[in-house]
Formats: C-alpha cells, sequence, structure tokens
C-alpha cells in the first residue's frame, strides 16, 4: 500500500514538480488548492503527510496548522515557506511543523526531508510518549506519558500496536478512520497490512468494551471503517456497572488472569 502525500499549494508550477517527484518514487499524491480545507480532507481520507505551503496567505496556513495540532493531531506535516523568512520558519516549528522548506527549493531534497520526517514519525509514534493529559473514558485512563491504560486504577495490559490503535482514536473521537489510515498509521512503510486491521481492533475492543462481539465504543461504520464513540470523564474515580477487564497480575512470579469488576 503506496504511502499517501498531501500536497497543498495554490502555485500550480510548485505543486506539480512535487506531485511528479512523489509519484516517481512511489508516492500516492492528493492535492489541494486552500489551507482552509485541510482538516476536511485530513478527516475523509487521512495522508501519511501533509506538506502546506504558506505562499503570500501564511496566517491561513498557520491557522490550519494550529487547528490540526490543537485537537491533538500529531500528522505529520512540512511547511514550504518563502526563502530566508526566519520568521515565518520559527513561528511554523513552534506551532507544530515537523520541517520547514524555503522556496525555491530542489525536489530531492523535499523528497529526502519527507522520508525523514516519515521515518521519524513511523519510530516515534511507537517509540516516545506523547506529551498530552490522560485521556479518560468510562472509568479508563489512557496515559500517554507510561503508554499505560487503566481501569479504576488497575492496569490494563496493551500489548504496543492495541496502544497505537487506541492512542490514534483517542486523537479523534467521533472520526471516522478508514482500515487504510489506520493501517498507514501503524505501520507507514510496512505494506499488506489492511487484513490486520480488523484484529487489531478487535483485540483493542476486549480490553475496553462490555461485550467485544457486540461494541458500544469502537463502532463498525458499514464501508468506511470504525469510529471511537467514548463517554468522556474526567473525574479521578468512575464507575462503571457490569463491565469486566482482563488484567495480567504477576504472583510469585507467574501471571495469571485476574477479572476486574466494578
Amino acid at each position: 500500500m503506496k504511502q499517501r502525500i498531501l500536497v497543498v499549494d495554490s502555485d500550480a508550477v510548485c505543486r506539480d514538480a512535487l506531485r511528479t517527484c512523489l509519484q516517481s518514487n512511489g508516492f500516492d499524491v492528493a492535492v489541494l488548492y486552500e489551507p482552509g480545507k485541510v482538516a476536511t480532507r485530513v478527516e475523509d481520507e487521512r495522508p501519511a503527510l501533509i506538506v502546506l505551503s504558506s505562499g503570500p496567505s501564511f496566517g491561513n496556513s498557520l491557522a490550519a496548522l494550529t487547528a490540526l495540532r490543537s485537537s491533538g493531531d500529531d500528522l505529520p506535516l512540512i511547511m514550504l515557506g518563502q526563502e530566508d523568512d526566519v520568521i515565518q520558519r520559527i513561528v511554523a516549528l513552534e506551532c507544530g511543523a515537523d520541517d520547514f522548506i524555503s522556496k525555491p527549493f530542489n525536489v530531492h531534497e523535499a523528497l529526502l526531508r519527507i522520508r525523514r520526517v516519515l521515518k521519524w514519525a513511523a519510530h516515534g509514534s511507537l517509540q516516545y510518549p506523547v506529551i498530552r493529559p490522560p485521556f479518560r473514558f468510562g472509568g479508563f485512563e489512557l496515559d500517554f506519558a507510561s503508554r499505560s491504560l487503566t481501569f479504576n486504577g488497575e492496569p490494563v495490559p496493551l500489548s504496543e500496536t492495541e496502544y497505537a490503535v487506541l492512542n490514534l482514536f483517542t486523537t479523534a473521537p467521533g472520526r471516522v478512520f478508514s482500515r487504510e489510515a489506520i493501517a498507514q498509521r501503524m505501520r507507514p512503510d510496512a505494506a499488506g497490512q489492511l487484513a490486520s486491521v480488523s484484529t487489531w481492533v478487535h483485540r483493542v475492543r476486549k480490553k475496553i468494551e462490555h461485550d467485544a462481539t457486540s461494541p458500544e465504543l469502537i463502532q463498525t461504520v458499514r464501508a468506511r471503517g470504525y469510529v471511537f464513540r467514548p463517554e468522556r470523564d474526567d473525574r479521578s474515580t468512575d464507575s462503571l456497572q457490569g463491565r469486566n477487564v482482563a488484567t495480567s497480575v504477576s504472583m510469585g512470579g507467574k501471571h495469571r488472569i485476574q477479572s476486574i469488576a466494578s
């Protein structure tokens, strides 16, 4: 499965040069002319990375970047800016851009920078904690700093992939994520992972749903993908009637499965 790059630029020459270079190097490329439509495009077809041009309307591009980061979305983004505009570079990086490339630029250098950011994002999303406040829902708390899940204070074991899937869903509750978007986010550099998505989601459901065969939190949207619909709760303790959570408990060097009931 090819990684999709979204190029947002009103400059046709720059946009077409990037598209040609990226496509010839194995990427799928989508284009957009207006920064104001980035959020909608990301929701409809989540790309692996955005190349966002500031152009003459730096404010619009900056607003799109700020909105993306304010929502908690860490989708990789490279900003294109004007030559030697240090202020633009500093502001863009402070607002959450992963890199900044000044125009005019060499498309091959841009390609290398895109690959570098994608590699960093693929490694970082699974290896490094995200600086976000814990996400609480229905008695659960997902702590991004410790990469851990608890239910009413009791640990709920998650594999690396299960944590990554739940982390993705919490970035945008209510947003429908396609299977392609989930596969690309989990394993950006791996092909043939689409068939594994349903397995990953099912495993997460088994950890957080009252009944994984009749899910309420992670719902299937026919022909579109999955949507996370939690009931947010920011209290320190929660009560959830009738829910059991399988938790690994260490006892004398051995592990057993204990059911924790509220």
